[in-house]
C-alpha cells in the first residue's frame, strides 16, 4: 500500500539503507501473504507456539516483574493476529523515520524488522510442512503434538535463521531498554498522543507506548533476556539433535 514511501526515500547511512532494504522485503512478504490459503493454519501454529513459550518460561511469566513484558512479547511482537494496520503505518512514516531518527535508532529498528520477517518466514515454512504431513489442516491444528512440531523443526532446517532469531530477541530487547529510559522519549510520546490519533496512527502509537511501558516497568531486562536466550538455544540444539521437544 505504501511501498512507494519506502522506494522513494533517500537514505544516507548504512543503517538507513539496511532498514529500507528490510522494510521492502517485509512489505513484499506481507503482500504475498494476503489471502494465503494457509493463513488460518499459520495463525493456529502461532497460537500453539505462544502457548509453548508461556509454558517453557512459566516461572518468568508468573513473576509480576516480567509478566507485562512477556505479554507484550507474545501479543504484540510475536502473535497470531493481524498487524497489517501497524505495519502499514511503519511504511507510511518511513520518510520521517529516516529524517528525524538518530542513526542508532535506525539500527535498532532494522533489527526489529529483521526479527519480524525471520519469525514469519519460519512460521510459514513450518506450516507448509505440517500441512503436508497432516499435522495441521487448512483451518488449524489437527493432530499437532510436541513430536510433530519437533519433526517439522528438523525437517525445515533453516538453522542459521533459527540462531539469528534468538540473537535478535536478545539484541533488540537490550537496545529497547536503553531507549525507554530516556526521559525525552517518554515526554515526546506523551506530546504525540493526539497528533498520532488525528493522523490515523493510533495502532502504531499504541504499540510503541505499550512497549515502552512494559520494558520500563521491569527495571532491568538483562536477566530476563539472558534466561530466554539460554533456554531457547538449549531447546533448539536438543531438537536439532533429534531429541524430543523439551518442556522445561
Amino acid at each position: 500500500m505504501y511501498r512507494y514511501k519506502l522506494t522513494q526515500t533517500q537514505t544516507r547511512t548504512p543503517n538507513a539503507r539496511r532498514l529500507q532494504e528490510l522494510m521492502l522485503s517485509y512489505h513484499d512478504f506481507r503482500q504475498e501473504r494476503v489471502g494465503h490459503p494457509l493463513e488460518p493454519a499459520i495463525e493456529a501454529l502461532g497460537l500453539w507456539q505462544a502457548a509453548r513459550l508461556r509454558e517453557t518460561h512459566r516461572d518468568l511469566y508468573e513473576s509480576p516483574r516480567y509478566r507485562e513484558a512477556l505479554d507484550f512479547l507474545l501479543e504484540d511482537l510475536y502473535a497470531p493476529q493481524d498487524f497489517s494496520r501497524r505495519d502499514d503505518d511503519f511504511d507510511r512514516i518511513f520518510p520521517y523515520l529516516i529524517r528525524l531518527s538518530p542513526d542508532s535508532a535506525l539500527f535498532t529498528l532494522s533489527q526489529l524488522v529483521e526479527l519480524n520477517l525471520i519469525s514469519q518466514r519460519l512460521d510459514l515454512a513450518m506450516t507448509e510442512w505440517l500441512t503436508r504431513e497432516r499435522a495441521l489442516d487448512a483451518n488449524g491444528i489437527e493432530g499437532m503434538s510436541d513430536t510433530t512440531y519437533a519433526e517439522a523443526y528438523r525437517a525445515c532446517g533453516q538453522v542459521t535463521d533459527r540462531r539469528r532469531q534468538i540473537e535478535l530477541v536478545d539484541a533488540v530487547g537490550r537496545d529497547l531498554e536503553r531507549y525507554v529510559n530516556h526521559r525525552s522519549l517518554r515526554m515526546g510520546l506523551k506530546m504525540m498522543h493526539q497528533p498520532a490519533r488525528m493522523a490515523g496512527l493510533g495502532e502504531l502509537y499504541r504499540f510503541i507506548t505499550e512497549g515502552v511501558h512494559a520494558f520500563r516497568a521491569m527495571g532491568g531486562v538483562s536477566e530476563l533476556l539472558e534466561t530466554i536466550r539460554q533456554r531457547e538455544s538449549r531447546i533448539m540444539e536438543k531438537v536439532l539433535a533429534g531429541e524430543p521437544l523439551p518442556r522445561e
